[in-house]
């Protein structure tokens, strides 16, 4: 036995006027919600060229890190039997200084830029007008 497949009849439009394209579906929320998750399950090139970059550089900063004894520690500590770290204590603190700092954004930076170039033109004119002013002045003074 054959099986017969139910269509369903589209309205057609009258005759004169153009057949209306079929709107695209709209998403779900939900539907748009997968998609961003399975997009996020995805890592990315940079992601996982940072990772591959990441893995020497923590072994180093571990390395750096790990307090080594030079000699081991009997019953009173001099020079020699104290912890010792690779990197000074003066690195670790600019290392944290470093990492409070906001950097400004594009929009701010543009913005101080043109302060910049403001401040030196007016300075520029200031000491041009100063310095044609003092010249004639000294030229009919002095000769």
């Amino acid at each position: 036995m054959a099986t017969k497949k139910i269509t369903k009849k589209t309205a057609e439009a009258p005759v004169g006027e153009p057949k209306q394209a079929a709107k695209p579906k709209k998403s779900t929320m939900r539907e748009s919600s997968a998609k961003s998750r399975a997009k996020a399950d995805k890592p990315k090139r940079v992601r996982k060229a940072a990772s591959i970059a990441k893995k020497p550089i923590n072994s180093v900063s571990i390395a750096l890190k790990k307090e080594y004894h030079l000699v081991k520690p009997k019953d009173k500590p001099t020079f020699f039997t104290k912890s010792r770290t690779l990197t000074p204590n003066y690195f670790k603190s600019a290392l944290k200084e470093l990492r409070q700092v906001t950097f400004p954004g594009r929009k701010e930076t543009w913005r101080l830029v043109l302060a910049v170039f403001m401040f030196a033109l007016v300075m520029g004119i200031t000491i041009a007008v100063l310095d044609y002013g003092l010249e004639k002045l000294l030229r009919e003074v002095i000769l």
